[in-house]
């Protein structure tokens, strides 16, 4: 039923018009109104839904009633029904807005026009309806396109852009819809919009959505991006627009590869790593790592589900995993150490490190714990050997400096407390050095090893026996009472050192010089009474050696003399209180002086002259020894050549060496810097070396004498038959002369023995081809005996004195023809 709103001054009219409605069917509601003011209100009342009008009226006219109706109701259907109207006043009304017009001589026609009117009214709603949604519909699309996370675009099938949002503006770095309506090819390098328009073709070709991950590689650098494309189907199912959505994944890609490299960093790590779900019953493992499988021998399969404790095997009384469990339920990262067994049943001990794991962006909420394993059994067993080391004396196995030192400290702690006393022993070998020169270090390390057992057999239950270097020992006797004298324990250990040792095949007796300090008489700390032993051992050294000796006070001012004399020692070179003097050398055959010997002395100046005997071990001891050696060699080498300048004939100079000396890794360079230097013949220079020192490393001595041979040096071997050294030995050296000691020569004229040595020597090396030599003549007998058999050249008291350089001068002048 529609509402109609007659505008008619002639209510018969009207019902006329309204009966021809009705008789043509259309159902209606209808009211009537004459002037502008009732049309006004009814159009605002009644709401018509088609307007009928007469064109003219006596108090209004049509054309008026039409324009009110457009301003208050403009899509309302307007009607002219009038008795006559020109066709010019019909085109106008048309104009105007009127949908139609019927005379009311023919109202036959008034149902089809108001029909047709009220068809026009539902198409033209229906119209505006579609447009609405359409409207709607393409605003939400834009909307939803331009909301995307990304870029959103369509394409027609040549790769032309018809549509981009904002999101492919900026992925291009372009404004606003400048790429509509061009190719990729236009927008970025060729190389990506090859690739890009690849894939497109796959999408056309397959007929079906594509994702991908495309790399953006454009000047301000490469992106990556995934990529939805798909194919927008027209009639037919046929593809003739492509559309696609492509999100930036560069940061998400970055992440992903961090993650790679950081799970693949944990597969390579060396260290087990494992990860326990701590909110899940029983904990169990729900990760390990490769590092975990190699070193524990479970593989993942048979350690993922199970809780860690199966690592501790049946051995779960450990203090450590009460704190390991407390961390864990608190929440925070601990350290524990632990016994864990690998799959084999061995243990090893795990240092494990534990952390939570926060699954919150509050860090809040830890589910679980990550651990690191460190097999730390080496470290723990090195830790062991080095406090050990620390500790114990790696040769002998007993105590050390550093632990002697600290047992001292508490024993003096409990002497103080108890009224107790305790004595250290300072014991030095006998001789210990000749052992090691003749037979070599490892000879001496056996021994040294055999002392030290013998040792721990001579003390009580509670006493230490330390080695504190080279041959020293120190006994730490403690809970002594006040009658004790220590006589008992040192005679002790001189009955048990004396006995034969066998070392290396030879039988050898030690003995050794003991020194004796007690606290708290002797000393108050553990340094004074070490050194106040270390004296008294002094004293027994002095007194001839093997024995012991009790420290006395007046033992320090020796040993501050001794430490005063070193000291000394430094300053003499520079102060220039070390000389040369020089013992000549005969040849028996003629008398004729063919060498010298120089030695060097000390006028020290408040001691006066001191012997080499006195402060050359001292030299060797400090490192003095090298600067002192060379000073000797230039020395030497200097006046042997002002000798020559003054016209007398070539004679040798014998310079001996020390052990130290030779030991030096630029010896023979240094040997040669000298002859360099000086200019003198190296054929007028003689070095002497010992016995003992060319045993004590067999193969570098022979490569340091024959560099000096092959320089033209000659050598000469000292104190021969002294030592322990092998004949086998003696023919490898590049030897010119052998000396024989002093100590054969002394009683050659009254002792068979020495006799028969000495002639034993003198014809060894003859038959080696070797000159000899012999030191120590003190009288006519020694002299006549050396002639008598063969010897080639002599020195001593008896040729002459050690001379000052301006005598031995003298003395060649006046002897330039043999006597």
């Amino acid at each position: 039923m529609i509402k109609i709103l007659m505008v008619e001054d002639t209510p018969t009219d009207a019902e006329l018009a309204l009966r021809e409605l009705k008789r043509g069917g259309i159902q209606h509601q209808s009211r009537r109104v004459e002037t502008e003011k009732e049309l006004r209100y009814e159009l605002i009342d009644f709401k018509p839904d088609v307007v009928l009008s007469d064109f003219s009226m006596p108090h209004f006219d049509g054309l008026s009633a039409l324009k009110v109706v457009r301003q208050e109701m403009p899509d309302t259907p307007f009607i002219f029904v009038s008795g006559r109207i020109g066709e010019e006043l019909a085109i106008e009304s048309l104009k105007l807005g009127a949908s139609d017009y019927v005379i009311k001589t023919n109202l036959s026609r008034l149902p089809s026009a108001v029909a047709r009117a009220m068809e026009h009214v539902e198409q033209r709603d229906a119209r505006r309806r579609i447009e609405s949604e359409l409207l709607e519909s393409n605003l939400m699309f834009r909307t939803f396109m331009e909301n995307l996370p990304g870029a959103a675009f369509i394409k027609d099938k040549d790769g032309r852009y018809l549509y981009g949002n904002h999101g492919l503006d900026k992925a291009f770095g372009v404004e606003k819809g400048f790429s509509i309506g061009k190719l990729d090819t236009e927008l970025i390098p060729f190389q990506v919009a090859h690739k890009l328009r690849e894939m497109e073709t796959r999408v056309l070709d397959a007929n079906t959505a594509l994702q991908e991950i495309e790399v953006m590689s454009m000047p301000t650098g490469v992106t990556y991006w995934l990529s939805t494309k798909f194919p927008l189907l027209g009639e037919n199912n046929n593809s003739r627009h492509i559309g696609g959505i492509a999100i930036e994944v560069t940061e998400r890609m970055k992440v992903e590869q961090d993650l790679l490299l950081r799970t693949r960093a944990i597969e390579a790590c060396v260290n087990p790593i494992v990860i326990v779900d701590t909110a899940a019953p029983g904990m169990p493992l729900i990760y390990v790592n490769g590092a975990f499988e190699t070193i524990t021998g479970y593989t993942s399969e048979e350690a993922i589900g199970r809780n860690c404790r199966f690592l501790q095997g049946t051995d779960t009384d450990q203090p450590e995993l009460g704190k390991l469990r407390a961390a864990i339920r608190e929440q925070r990262p601990a350290s524990v150490l632990l016994r864990n067994y690998h799959k084999d049943g061995s243990m090893f001990l795990n240092e494990l490190y534990i952390a939570p794991v926060s699954e919150t962006v509050d860090g809040s909420g830890a589910g679980h714990f990550v651990g690191v394993l460190y097999d730390v059994t080496q470290i723990k067993r090195y830790q062991e050997d080095l406090e050990h080391q620390a500790n114990y004396d790696t040769l002998t196995g007993l105590a050390n400096r550093n632990l002697l030192n600290e047992r001292t400290q508490q024993a003096l702690i409990q002497a103080r407390r108890h009224d107790q006393f305790l004595s250290l022993v300072f014991i030095d070998l006998d001789n210990f050095k000749l052992v090691n020169d003749s037979m070599g270090h490892g000879a001496g390390d056996e021994l040294i090893a055999n002392v030290g057992s013998r040792l721990q057999t001579c003390i009580r239950d509670g006493d230490t026996v330390a080695r504190i270097g080279g041959d020293e020992f120190v006994l730490l006797l403690t809970n002594q009472n006040p009658g004790d004298s220590n006589l008992t324990v040192m005679q002790r250990i001189q009955r048990e050192l004396v006995k034969p040792m066998l070392i290396r095949g030879q039988e050898l007796v030690v003995t050794c010089s003991m020194g004796i300090a007690r606290f708290p008489d002797d000393g108050e700390d553990s340094e004074s009474l070490l050194a106040n032993a270390d004296a008294a051992m002094y004293r027994a050294k002095s007194n001839g050696r093997n024995n012991f000796q009790f420290y006395t006070k007046e033992m320090n001012a020796t040993t501050g003399e001794r430490l005063s004399l070193e000291s000394d020692l430094w300053h003499a070179m520079a102060n220039e209180e070390l000389f040369l003097v020089y013992q000549p050398q005969i040849d028996f055959r003629d008398g004729s002086v063919i060498g010298m010997e120089a030695l060097i002395r000390w006028q020290h100046p408040k001691r006066g002259l001191i012997s080499p005997m006195e402060f050359i071990p001292m030299a060797e001891c400090n490192g003095l020894i090298i600067p002192i050696g060379i000073w000797v060699l230039e020395t030497a080498c200097k006046h042997n050549l002002q000798l020559q300048k003054e016209g007398l004939p070539p004679i040798r100079v014998a310079v001996n060496l020390s052990a130290r000396q030779i030991g030096e890794r630029d010896f023979v360079q240094s040997v040669k810097d000298v002859i360099d230097a000086t200019g003198l013949d190296p054929s007028c220079l003689e070095l002497e070396v010992t016995e003992s020192m060319v045993m004590h490393n067999v193969e570098e001595v022979v490569v340091i004498l024959n560099s000096l041979n092959e320089m033209g040096i000659q050598i000469s071997l000292d104190d021969f038959g002294t030592g322990f050294s092998s004949l086998a030995y003696l023919k490898r050296f590049p030897i010119d002369r052998l000396k024989i000691d002093q100590s054969f020569i002394f009683n050659c004229d009254s002792d068979a023995g020495d006799a028969i040595i000495a002639q034993t020597i003198i014809a060894l090396a003859h038959g080696l081809k070797i000159k000899v030599i012999a030191e120590g003549i003190e009288k006519p007998e020694h002299f006549a005996f050396l002639k008598e058999n063969g010897c080639d050249e002599g020195q001593g008291y008896f040729i002459s004195r050690p001379l000052a350089f301006k005598d031995l001068r003298e003395l060649l002048i006046a002897r330039q023809k043999p006597h």
